[in-house]
Formats: C-alpha cells, sequence, structure tokens
C-alpha cells in the first residue's frame, strides 16, 4: 500500500499465527479493502477502525474442507453455526451430493425435501446457474463447490443399478464439464449412498479424467467405513492413480469396534501411495460417532434401491421384509443382542421430522418401548417415514480418531451443514459437528490430550486445506493475502455443543472477518454476507 494511506481495519496487539506452523508472533494487522496490507508495529498507522485484541491468537479464518452447506445456503445465507466456530471458508457439494447439480424433475424429491420446510427450492437448470443464484442471493462464508458423483448418475440414470450406456457415459462426462468449467473444483463421491454406490471403478476413472483436464480432485466417501475398509481405501486409491488426479479421504475413519484399528493399515497405504507419487490427503471431524441417513448404517445394499417410495414398499411387503431382516442379522450377527451393551444403545435417532418425538432416543430404547426387537423396528420405521430418519452412531474409537489425527497431511472438516438455532431447522437434532469442530479440536486435542500443538491445529485448518484445494492467497497470514481471518482466546475456545443439544454456538471465537469485513465481533453477528462465491480456474 502507499505510504500513509488510510486503511480500512486494524486488529491490535494479538498473538499470530501465520498458518504455516510457525510459532505465534505479536502482532498489528492492517486491511485495506479485502486484503492484508500491513503486519507489524502498526500502533502510528491511520485508520478508519481500530480493534484491541490484546489476550486474543489470531489465526487464518478455518477452512472447512468437507461441508453439506450447499443444501442450507439459499435459506439460510449467514451460515451461522460456521462462523461461529471460526469457519470463513467452506468446501461443498461432498459425498457426490452436489445440490448445483440437481435440477428441479421428480429424480430429485429427496432433494426438495430438504429444501422444502425452509421455503426454499430448486429453480436452476445448471450448476453455473446455481453458482449465480448463490452469489446473488449471498453467503456468509466463502463457498467453494465440488461435483458431486451421486447427483450427476441420478440426473442422467435415476437410480439404475448398471453400467452407464455410451451415451450415458457421454451426457455425464458432458454435464460434468460444464459444472468443472462453471467453477468446480473437482468431483466427489458418496459410494455408500444410492446410486453412487452403484458405480464400478472404471466408471469412477473414466469421470475422473475429466477432473484431470481441469486440475481438479476427487474426494470421496469411501465404499466401506467399516468392514471393508482397507478394501475401500485400495479402491480409492486406484481411481486416483488411474485417472492421474489427486485423491482426498473424505471423513476417514474405521466404523464398527471389530475394525477398530485398521486406519493403522489405511495410513500405511496412503503413505506408500504418495511415496510412489500419488497425491493423497484426508479430512476428519473430532467426534466418536457419525451420522447418516438410517437406512444406510442398517438396510443390505439391495434393499436401499430405488426411489423412496419403492424402497418403503419393499420394506411393507411381509416376504421381503423378513428376507431384509434375516441378511440383516447374518451380517452382523452382533445385532441380535438387545441389551445396553449392545450395537443398539449407540445408534441415536438423529432428525426425523415426520416423528420428532424419537428425535435423541436410541433404537434400543424406541424398540423396548414398541416391544419389538431392533432390527423389526428399524425396517417398521423406514417404512412409516419413507426412509427420511437420519441417526448418530458411536462406533469410533478414540485411538482411530488419534491415529488420524496425529497424521500431517489430515485436514480438520466438520461434515456438517450450516445451520442456525431458530426457524424449522433449530428443532433437528443436528451433529454437534455442525457448531463445535473446529474449537472442539482446540479443546480437546490441543490443551486436554496434547496431540496436536496449537500451531500444528492452525496449519490442518487454514494453510493445509488451502494448498489441497488449490486456494490461492487464503488460509496464510501474508501481506496480500484476503483478509479472511479469526481471533480467539486460547484458554477458553472450545465446543458447546452436544449430541442433546447441538444448537449451541462455540465458545471463545472473538471476531471473525471474511474478505476484510467484520463478520462477528464478541460473540455477535454483524449479519453481513461478507462470503464469496470462490470458482475454480483451473490452476492446481
Amino acid at each position: 500500500m502507499l505510504e500513509n494511506e488510510m486503511m480500512y481495519l486494524i486488529l491490535e496487539g494479538g498473538m499470530v499465527l501465520d498458518g504455516s506452523g510457525a510459532p505465534a508472533q505479536r502482532a498489528d494487522i492492517g486491511i485495506l479493502d479485502d486484503r492484508i496490507c500491513a503486519i507489524g508495529d502498526l500502533s502510528n498507522a491511520r485508520a478508519s477502525r481500530r480493534l484491541s485484541l490484546r489476550g486474543c491468537h489470531i489465526a487464518p479464518g478455518f477452512i472447512d474442507i468437507h461441508t453439506h452447506s450447499d443444501i442450507s445456503v439459499l435459506y439460510h445465507p449467514q451460515q451461522m453455526s460456521a462462523l461461529g466456530m471460526g469457519v470463513t471458508t467452506q468446501v461443498v457439494g461432498n459425498c457426490g451430493l452436489a445440490l448445483g447439480l440437481a435440477v428441479n424433475s421428480d429424480k430429485f424429491e429427496f432433494e426438495k425435501r430438504w429444501l422444502a420446510p425452509h421455503g426454499a427450492r430448486i429453480n436452476w437448470s445448471n450448476f453455473d446457474e446455481h453458482l449465480t443464484r448463490v452469489e446473488s442471493s449471498g453467503t456468509g462464508t466463502n463457498y467453494v463447490p465440488l461435483a458431486g458423483h451421486g447427483t450427476l448418475r441420478k440426473r442422467v440414470m435415476g437410480q439404475e443399478n448398471r453400467p452407464p450406456s455410451e451415451a450415458e457415459m457421454s451426457e455425464m462426462k458432458a454435464i460434468l464439464s460444464d459444472a468443472l468449467e462453471a467453477g468446480a473444483w473437482g468431483l466427489s463421491s458418496g459410494l455408500e449412498y444410492t446410486p453412487g454406490g452403484y458405480a464400478h471403478t472404471d466408471e469412477l476413472i473414466e469421470l475422473c479424467t475429466i477432473v484431470r483436464r481441469f486440475s481438479g480432485l476427487y474426494a470421496t466417501h469411501l465404499r466401506n467405513e467399516g468392514d471393508t475398509l482397507v478394501e475401500s481405501v485400495e479402491e480409492a486409491l486406484a481411481v486416483a492413480k488411474g485417472a492421474g488426479v489427486p485423491l482426498q479421504l473424505s471423513h476417514h475413519k474405521a466404523e464398527g469396534e471389530p475394525n477398530w484399528g485398521k486406519t493403522e493399515v489405511t495410513l500405511k497405504l496412503v503413505e506408500q501411495a504418495r511415496g510412489e507419487g500419488l497425491d493423497v490427503q484426508m479430512d476428519q471431524y473430532p467426534y466418536n460417532a457419525f451420522m447418516t441417513a438410517l437406512s444406510v448404517q442398517t438396510l443390505p445394499w439391495y434393499a436401499q434401491s430405488g426411489t423412496p417410495e419403492e424402497v418403503a414398499a419393499r420394506l411393507s411387503d411381509p416376504v421381503q421384509r423378513r428376507q431384509i431382516a434375516d441378511d440383516m442379522l447374518a451380517a452382523h450377527p452382533e445385532w441380535a443382542n438387545t441389551t445396553e451393551s449392545g450395537h443398539w444403545d449407540k445408534v441415536q435417532i438423529g432428525v426425523c421430522r415426520g416423528r420428532p418425538e424419537m428425535q435423541g432416543k436410541t433404537v434400543l430404547e424406541l424398540a423396548l418401548v414398541a416391544g419389538k426387537h431392533p432390527i423389526e423396528w428399524v425396517i417398521d420405521t423406514l417404512a412409516d417415514t419413507g426412509g427420511y430418519v437420519s441417526a448418530v452412531n458411536f462406533a469410533m474409537g478414540a485411538q482411530d480418531i488419534e491415529r488420524v489425527l496425529r497424521y500431517p497431511f489430515t485436514s480438520v472438516g466438520s461434515d456438517g451443514v450450516g445451520a442456525r438455532p431458530d426457524g424449522p431447522g433449530g428443532k433437528d437434532l443436528v451433529h454437534p459437528r455442525a457448531y463445535g469442530t473446529f474449537p472442539r479440536v482446540f479443546k480437546e486435542y490441543v490443551r486436554n490430550q496434547r496431540i496436536l500443538t496449537e500451531e500444528e491445529a492452525v496449519r490442518r485448518m487454514t494453510s493445509l486445506p488451502a494448498s489441497r484445494m488449490g486456494i490461492s492467497d487464503r488460509g496464510t497470514i501474508r501481506i496480500g493475502a484476503y483478509a479472511d481471518l479469526v481471533a480467539y482466546d486460547p484458554d477458553t475456545i472450545g465446543d458447546t455443543a452436544t449430541f442433546n443439544v447441538p444448537h449451541q454456538f462455540a465458545q471463545g471465537i472473538k471476531l471473525v472477518v471474511i474478505n476484510g469485513t467484520v463478520a462477528l465481533h464478541d460473540s455477535a453477528f454483524t449479519d453481513t454476507l461478507a462470503g464469496r462465491v470462490l470458482r475454480h480456474t483451473g490452476a492446481y
């Protein structure tokens, strides 16, 4: 900047962690327009506004590399739960689910049901129009979109469980190319879900060759994160190697006590692949429970196929439901245990708008009240609700969480959806990760367990995900970088959201600045929409 030019804002007296992993240094930060223009002793500099941050640590704004906030950004543009934990940039469209690729057709009734309670609707016909819609309505955080393989496949093939025809593959590749041209940063997959899981490895490789042309990456929710976790990682590595694209393993974990310890094997596979020149990284949320559809957690693969109505009809048919129940028990003999030491006491109903009285109760508790075996209760509930019920599953072991967190190429990602405590969504029993992921790392794994240093934790939330995505001029504090910043109290920063009371903002976040604009100050939201849609330009 020119000497003596008036700055917009000076942040005074904080300890600055620049995102590189280097020790904190006391410095003032000057902001002009949307960029950092000065760092150092700015006591004599001119500024329109000064904010004292003595006693605070200042870091680059946290980059949440794994979210599903494309679901909520159009009806909740402020993205309060993300801002409240210091997040300034969200990568959306993960797990193969990218709302921007959906269109207003009967194929996307499930997606429409997400939006309907909030008065939102799908009123775009392509990915570019979706991004333009987000730009026009505004966003509280920066918005980094991925194209989703599952949504792409559904758009072209519906719920068909077969390989695509030559014409269908050409259509998928054309739509994907358009999305990447419009600014998608890569392709995500969710191979544990239908219809994405119907794809074979060669289909994924062929689509990822399009991603390679645009210098994008491939992020995958593995085909299985439990019994066949190792094989699923091997498949992901084969896709990335076959297409020549960087690979991001989403929310890496080992589900189910019989599978605890498998991350030791998967991390060795990743290290071997990296040693052979493949660019592989991962992300993780710091909780011992995951959350997804109850049907995905329980039903055999074949029982999940088709539309929600077809699934409900299958579950209601006496002959088919008996076969499904038998297959569930054959695959998981431990599910016969109906005591508090068994599986079903670890599965808690999350969001179920059709039966909200069930939210927060375990499957075992609900089944006992109903006088049913938990398997029968699950089948009945999925049939009655059309499958629109999610569940929290306390299935991860502490050693696996710590092992993945220690890995130097693990970014922090919430797997959450931007939320707020009021409105229709405030009654949903969401996973607390939406409100607490980043502060929880500081509280639990920096201060309490000392698994990460504070400087390293900041790196995992800032420069690592930024460099992984190829997002330039964010994720670091340096002159010329965008002024995305978070200030926090290092002694009190932590999560307050719980599984039973999730809509609670984190504590210790003092200031959030996005693109040079104050979005949160003294724990109060400014209701500004300072975020931007960041479109990929092909430079990786």
